[in-house]
């Protein structure tokens, strides 16, 4: 998106207001529209952040992310894969429903800063706090035994039949 044709439109129009008055009223909105078109500019970006988080909120498992390449923002849709943990709240409350009476335990984990830095990361594009995106993995994972899990062998041998 180019906010250089929005910056420059806002600044034409100040340019013709002031042209309304004499030589005086020109220089000062001269002057005005050379100030401010920085200010402009970082108010469209706020404007398209509050719009993004907005549109975030509204679609769960989805966010809108802004990024600037050079002075204009390109906006990406990112839907949350659901096999990576980023899934709705609702399904981690689901996930959690099993262990929601029980007692809490107090657990010090030990991380890299990069994962801890990674989690975090998807914790927040899920809606959720670190603790509670790690809790639900977990759950999660004893869910399904049968899946690979890190130091555990899958089986080799295979029973059944073909018909064919």
């Amino acid at each position: 998106m180019q906010l250089s044709s929005t910056v420059q439109g806002i600044s034409d129009d100040l340019r013709r207001a002031g042209a309304v008055g004499g030589d005086d009223t020109r220089r000062i909105a001269e002057l005005l529209v050379s100030s401010v078109e920085t200010a402009i500019r970082l108010h469209l970006l706020d404007a398209l952040q509050e719009a993004a988080r907005e549109l975030s909120d509204s679609f769960p498992g989805a966010d809108v992310e802004i990024r600037l390449e050079g002075r204009d923002p390109v906006l990406s849709l990112v839907i949350a894969d659901q096999h990576a943990g980023a899934g709705p709240a609702g399904s981690e409350q689901e996930r959690m429903a099993g262990y929601a009476d029980d007692e809490l335990a107090r657990l010090t984990l030990r991380l890299p800063e990069g994962l801890k830095g990674q989690i975090e990361n998807v914790a927040s594009r899920a809606g959720a706090s670190l603790n509670s995106w790690v809790v639900s993995q977990l759950a999660r994972a004893l869910e399904s035994p049968t899946t690979s899990q890190p130091g555990r062998r899958m089986p080799r041998r295979m029973t059944g039949y073909v018909q064919g």
